[in-house]
This record gives structure tokens, C-alpha cells and sequence, in this order.
């Protein structure tokens, strides 16, 4: 490997060198380029790379290919093992330019005015902002003999496509292996050997910065993985490349994110619980819940950076019940994805301090209503509770459950409760009553002389019955 001087004060020029020599071994031992500043490797966000192929199409050679589609078929190799990105190829013309916002493969007796050092035959530089790469340019030294094969190394010619898969390794945030130290069968090895396709090393270096293709099975909270704890300490492995956000999920870390996985953790102890993403390969978020839905989850603890801004793990603690189950999530800020480390240690022993089961909610009544205040919480016993109103505790109001009879304009206002025990205390979170008018009384029902159908009143009929008669009476004496 070799690093080129810093251009400026956020963005950092790197070249990568390949010689002539491959390793073989076992297990994983990919290595990556990292941000010195956080620790983080330096990637593309998801999505589409552009990648503008300029190295010609005029020369059939030994596999039938050009030097263009032979370096198109690397890209695809790739593009078939990635889930967060994916090449996008262009066959181009022309001259290469660093820092001109292409990523640009070409043939060049220098890189970009730099000379090639001894034993270097390719080149691939790299500019960021922060852990987020900008630009690749991957750059062969046209002095070499190039070809295109399978199989073995062969004395006289460079199989390009090999080179090329080497270099777009690179390109997407890997480094060598071998120069690290390791021991391993793969094309990120900084030497030229038999190897000419992609090994599994290559495959799992890769699939830890941008995922596999496809949905991680734990992307929905109620297909959470669940954590079997042996001992007291577990790590787990995963990614949340191509996850989703459901409706009603919270924040994790106080951020939105949008890319979250879920595991499902029953304390089978009562004890302090340290829970970490240190070993992440990207800016992690932390969360941890109980609650049986995303939209009905109590917040235990959550977390973003253990350093803001500089150690971009997430670490948190809690202090868990024995048979409470736990909901963690990881997602990534602002939807950053890759790989995860979740590390879990239970320290059990010792009493427990208060923990809420289930907040109090809010209440609204009326005038002379009732309003009743409940919380659930566990703990080492024996626990005490007492509730506040607008800050100030509330005498004789002591037990989970705060009753208020015959409810007055005055009981409105903010509610909580403290639980304490022999280990510590726990505030609820503030709920507000509130307190309407009662409503008007329903206008009166019945009898009486309003109109509208009634029955006429008995006084009523003999009345007109006594001007009835006397009317006739009347008639007959005129007629007399």
C-alpha cells in the first residue's frame, strides 16, 4: 500500500499498489481502509457507482474479451455478491481526470502526473469527506503487457480482469490482506497470483461493508433473531443493508435513521447489562425496548456514539430483570448501513434497581369525573411509589395506581411517579391531565302545555264545551 500527501484538510489521496506474489491460508482476514479520524471504513453510500471504463475496445485477446468488457465482467463479479451498491459501467473515451467527479479506469504511463513505483502495475486512488467516499480512479500502467485469461499466472502477460478485480476492491474500501499480516487465499492479496476470481475472504471483506444482496431476515421487529446468552457475554453478527423503518418504530439514538435490525434478548438473570456495537463497519445507532409492537415500546436505554462524532460505535447500559424480554435495535445514522458487531455481557448479582414495566398514560375527564393514574414497575422488593403533581409530591399518594375522585379544574396539570427501592430510584415519565367542564343538562322530557301533539287538558275541554253552549243558547233567544 501506499499513501500519497493529504490534498486537503478533508479530503485524503490514496494509491494502492499490486505486485507479483499471492498467499494462501485460511479464515477471514480482510482487511480496510479506514477514516484515522473514527476508526470507520471509508465507503460509498447505497447505491448506484458509476464507474467510466476507458480502457479500449480494439484488441480481441486470449478469452475472446476487450480490455473494456473484460474489466465489465470484473465490475460484475462484484455487483452479484454486494446488496448496498452496485456498478453501473460506462464505456468511455477520452482522457482521465482526477477530481473531476468520475470514477475513471484508463491505461496511463503515470498516475495523474505521479510516477508508478517499482513493482507497481495499477493504481486505485481514493478521495472522502468524512467516512464517505467521492471519487475512485483506478489507473493501469500502460507499460505493462496486458491480457485477459483464466487459470494460472502466466510468465509474459497481466490478466487484466484479475487486476481489475483487485483494484475495484479497493475502489469499494478494501486493502490487503497479506500486508496486514494475514495469511489468506484472496484477490485483495497485494501480489499477482493463480487466484483470478473472487475467493470467500474477498466475499465476507466485501458483504461487511455493504451487506449481501437481498433483505436481512431480521429487518422486521416481530422477526427479530432472537440471543441465547452462554455464559455471561455474547457477540453477534449481522447487517442491515437494504432494512426498512416500520411505522411507530422510535428513534433509535435519537436519530431517524430508516435501516434498522432486530434481536430479542430474555434476561435469564437479574443483573447490570453492558450492551456495545464496537466492531461495526459503519455509524451505528443502538436501542433497547420492551413493549410486543414497534408503535407500543417503552425505551430502556439508546445510544448513538460512545465519542460524538469521533468513536462511532454505540454502547449502552441497563439493568435487566430476570425473564423481562428485551427488544435491541441497530439501525444507522441517517440510514448509513453494513456490517454489525453486537456485543452483549451480563454482570448478574446484587438487587435490582426500580425498572418500569409499563408508563403511566394521560388521562382527560370531566368536572366531578374520576381519573386514575397507573404505572407498572419491577425491582428488588420491597418498592415504594410517590407521585408528583406539576413537580411537588402528592401526600398520601403512594401506591402504583393514583386515584382522583370528583376531579376539579385544579387536578389538571403534569404527573409522574417516583419508585425507589434499597438500590436506587426511577422517575416516570410526565403524563397530563386534563380537566373539562361538564356539559349542560339535558333539556326537560314530559307532559305540560307545550304544543307539539300534547293531549288538550281537561280544563281545557270543558271550557270550550261551557262557550259552546252558551253560544247556542244565545242563537235560540235571538230567534225567539
Amino acid at each position: 500500500m501506499k499513501t500519497l500527501p493529504t490534498s486537503t484538510r478533508r479530503v485524503r489521496f490514496a494509491a494502492f499498489a499490486v505486485s507479483l506474489l499471492t498467499l494462501t491460508g485460511g479464515g477471514w482476514a480482510f482487511v480496510f481502509i479506514l477514516n484515522p479520524n473514527t476508526g470507520i471504513p471509508v465507503k460509498w453510500p447505497a447505491g448506484s457507482i458509476t464507474l467510466h471504463i476507458m480502457l479500449g475496445d480494439d484488441r480481441q485477446l486470449s478469452d475472446g474479451m476487450t480490455f473494456n468488457t473484460s474489466a465489465a465482467v470484473a465490475a460484475q463479479a462484484w455487483n452479484e455478491v454486494l446488496g448496498a451498491v452496485r456498478f453501473q459501467t460506462i464505456f468511455a473515451s477520452g482522457t482521465a481526470a482526477e477530481r473531476n467527479g468520475r470514477n475513471e479506469m484508463v491505461f496511463a504511463s503515470n498516475i495523474f502526473g505521479r510516477e508508478f513505483d517499482t513493482n507497481t502495475v495499477a493504481v486505485a486512488t481514493t478521495f472522502r469527506i468524512g467516512n464517505e467516499r467521492t471519487e475512485s480512479d483506478l489507473v493501469f500502467k500502460a507499460s505493462e503487457t496486458w491480457d485477459s485469461y483464466r487459470g494460472p499466472r502466466r510468465t509474459g502477460s497481466i490478466d487484466l480482469q484479475r487486476v481489475a478485480l483487485h483494484e475495484i476492491g479497493h475502489l469499494l474500501g478494501l486493502d490487503h490482506p497479506d500486508e496486514a499480516g494475514q495469511n489468506v487465499a484472496a484477490v485483495m492479496n497485494s501480489r499477482i497470483g493463480n487466484t483470478d476470481a473472487l475467493t470467500p475472504d474477498d466475499i465476507v471483506g466485501g458483504q461487511s461493508l455493504y451487506g449481501p444482496p437481498g433483505v436481512p431476515p431480521n429487518d422486521n421487529f416481530a422477526n427479530a433473531t432472537a440471543i441465547v446468552l452462554q455464559g455471561n457475554s455474547i457477540t453477534l453478527k449481522g447487517h442491515n443493508t437494504n432494512a426498512t423503518k416500520e411505522p411507530g418504530e422510535p428513534n433509535h439514538g435519537d436519530n431517524p435513521g430508516g435501516s434498522s435490525v432486530w434481536w430479542r434478548w430474555i434476561a435469564p438473570a437479574a443483573g447490570s447489562v453492558t450492551l456495545d456495537t464496537r466492531g461495526s463497519y459503519y455509524d451505528t445507532t443502538l436501542g433497547v425496548y420492551v413493549g410486543s409492537t414497534p408503535a407500543a415500546l417503552t425505551t430502556i436505554a439508546t445510544n448513538d456514539d460512545i465519542n460524538p462524532g469521533i468513536v462511532q460505535a454505540s454502547l449502552l447500559t441497563f439493568t435487566a430483570i430476570q425473564g423481562i424480554t428485551y427488544q435491541i435495535a441497530v439501525d444507522g445514522w441517517d440510514r448509513d448501513t453494513g456490517g454489525i458487531t453486537l456485543n452483549l455481557s451480563l454482570a448478574s448479582g446484587g438487587p435490582i434497581p426500580p425498572f418500569i414495566v409499563s408508563q403511566p398514560s394521560g388521562a382527560t375527564t370531566t368536572v366531578g369525573g374520576t381519573t386514575i393514574l397507573t404505572v407498572v414497575a419491577s425491582g428488588a422488593a420491597p418498592l415504594s411509589y410517590q407521585w408528583h403533581f406539576n413537580s411537588n409530591p402528592l401526600p398520601g399518594a403512594t401506591s402504583a395506581t393514583f386515584t382522583i375522585n370528583n376531579t376539579q379544574f385544579s387536578n389538571a396539570g403534569s404527573y409522574f411517579v417516583r419508585i425507589t427501592n434499597s438500590a436506587g430510584s426511577v422517575n416516570s415519565q410526565s403524563v397530563t391531565v386534563n380537566v373539562n367542564a361538564a356539559p349542560p343538562p339535558p333539556p326537560p322530557t314530559g307532559g305540560g302545555g307545550g304544543g307539539g301533539g300534547g293531549a288538550p287538558s281537561g280544563w281545557f275541554l270543558g271550557a270550550l264545551l261551557s262557550l259552546v253552549i252558551t253560544r247556542v243558547l244565545q242563537t235560540r233567544a235571538r230567534r225567539a
